[in-house]
């Protein structure tokens, strides 16, 4: 592989635990200087990268949104036998996990999860809220098939509420290891809980037959760093890459995980984030919200009090009214006598963008509530929210309006956020390296694959991990088809394909491309040229700025 130095930048070819300053068990431990997953951005924790999807992304990949609006479509109302009964059949959505799990969804206050939810109009009156989860019985204990977890807890409250296991179709889960300092330091403790969340799903489709969806959570948000201690920092904050992981495990197509009977045998259901619920004490998310002590906690520093059980309902339900996922059968089904407009004062720029949001129904008279959204785990109520995209992507913004009868409309619009080469460069590099062009210039190649920095950023790739068969380029049939990825929100950078027999003349004309895949943060291009059978054939992708 050969490359040039100098701009453009070409590339050529030929056929640690973040330190805690003490170990606090109490309301001094504010931040952790730890950052949201989904506002990560660029940057990598401990090498490896954030969001909540695969390619660092906040929003799920397009095939799987796709898969999970159709599964969403299929759940309709099941009588005890599983068979479909639109007049008195149920649809029961049920909780799975430990205590935290079983506090916000239903045990703890008067505003848990399945008090408000029944509390709320909007709800399908076919929706049972159910609490499966179990105080004490972390994601280990769910692991073994034949729990009594399972086998009593889960289906006798099932029982109790006159339903069936045929009639779950969705389930909540939230779960944690106990004292994962046990584990080993990251990724370890967090490869574990990944495991056994994986054997969690997988159970759970054993013994809910009908089940179609799993919603996945982490940890909120722990003010203890005290390893001995129950959960605490930064493990309640790590578990988010266990459901990262998990969840791309399943889109990048493990069997033990396949939910399409077209691939295979079915072993798990659909795997989503639901609401991000982790927030780093008193520094606001970019939504603003913060998970503040002792307003949201208990003594210990790691349970919610009824407050903290108030925080995590109200995420809960916004994205339950939400999500395209969900509004299916969450919602009942009405012609609301209002209609719903909503705007932004941006609607595109480069990251950070800061955006003004508001909704206005017409006529207001009777709007009880208004819930949004922002395709990043994130949420806010009210008519005029605002929040800041600090990564890179494309985001749906989506709001539900409520009225007092229970009528709904759900509203949607688009913020594009973009990114430049500098930005991504003060991302990934640390002062020193920024000083020295060597490292983090455009064209340099600190990873020694062969691709400059510049077509790093261009593609979508980390500029400290060799990628070395990339790009790609297969001869057959006479033909010559390149493959390779574009960051979309590299909207500075130009990627083009050329061709030379000689080395010195180069042409682009035959790069229109065959195929285009997207994969939301980034597309995989497919591009083809015809091979002359006695002419050599020369290809660069070259990133111009």
């Amino acid at each position: 592989m050969l490359r040039t130095i100098g701009s453009p930048v070409a590339c050529w070819f030929a056929v640690t635990l973040l330190s805690i300053s003490s170990l606090r068990a109490d309301c001094t431990l504010t931040n952790t200087a730890h950052t949201p997953l989904p506002e990560l951005g660029f940057q990598l924790y401990q090498g490896f990268s954030g969001g909540l999807y695969p390619n660092g992304a906040n929003n799920r990949p397009p095939a799987h949104l796709s898969a999970g609006i159709e599964l969403a479509n299929q759940i309709t109302p099941l009588d005890s036998s599983g068979h479909t009964n639109t007049t008195s059949g149920k649809i029961v959505l049920l909780s799975i996990g430990m205590s935290n799990c079983t506090q916000e969804w239903a045990t703890k206050g008067t505003n848990t999860f399945q008090a408000v939810a029944n509390r709320d109009p909007a709800k399908n009156s076919h929706l049972m809220v159910i609490d499966g989860a179990l105080g004490g019985q972390d994601a280990a204990v769910w692991t073994n098939l034949f729990s009594t977890n399972w086998t009593i807890t889960a289906i006798s409250r099932l029982t109790n509420a006159g339903l069936s296991t045929q009639q779950v179709q969705v389930i909540w889960m939230k779960d944690a290891l106990r004292n994962p300092a046990n584990d080993g330091a990251f990724p370890a403790h967090a490869q574990l809980l990944q495991t056994d969340f994986e054997m969690m799903a997988r159970n759970a489709k054993f013994w809910f037959p009908n089940l179609k969806i799993i919603y996945l959570a982490c940890r909120t948000r722990a003010y203890t760093a005290d390893p001995t201690s129950l959960n605490p920092e930064p493990f309640a904050y790590e578990s988010g890459f266990s459901v990262k992981w998990m969840i791309e495990n399943q889109i990048n197509g493990n069997p033990a995980l396949n939910y399409n009977p077209t691939n295979g045998p079915v072993s798990a259901p659909w795997l989503s984030w639901g609401p991000y619920i982790w927030a780093d004490g008193t520094a606001p998310r970019s939504d603003g919200f913060v998970w503040t002590c002792p307003t949201d906690l208990e003594s210990d520093y790691t349970h919610p009090n009824s407050n903290g059980v108030t925080q995590v309902a109200a995420q809960l339900l916004a994205f339950f009214k939400t999500d395209p996922t969900a509004t299916p059968w969450y919602l009942k089904n009405t012609s609301p006598p209002f209609s719903l407009t909503l705007s932004a004062d941006t609607t595109n720029g480069l990251a950070p963008v800061a955006v003004n949001f508001s909704a206005i129904a017409n006529p207001a008279t009777n709007i009880s509530q208004l819930a949004w959204t922002f395709d990043d785990g994130e949420f806010a109520f009210g008519q005029n929210p605002s929040k800041t995209f600090p990564a890179p992507g494309l985001y749906t913004i989506r709001a539900t309006a409520t009225d007092k009868s229970g009528n709904n409309l759900t509203g949607s619009l688009v913020v594009t956020v973009n990114s430049t080469f500098s930005s991504w460069q003060s991302q990934k590099f640390s002062s020193a390296e920024l000083s020295n062009p060597a490292i983090s210039g455009a064209d340099a190649d600190p990873d020694g694959d062969g691709l400059p920095n510049l077509l790093e950023y261009a593609m979508g790739l980390e500029p400290k991990a060799a990628n070395p068969n990339l790009p790609n380029i297969v001869i057959q049939n006479g033909f010559a088809t390149s493959t390779f990825t574009r960051l979309k929100a590299a909207t500075d950078v130009t990627l083009t394909l050329e061709g030379s027999t000689d080395l010195m003349n180069w042409n682009s004309t035959f790069t229109e491309p065959i195929q285009v895949s997207d994969k939301g943060p980034i597309e995989i291009i497919l591009v083809q040229d015809s091979l002359s059978a006695t002419a050599a054939r020369f290809y660069r992708l070259r990133a111009t700025q």
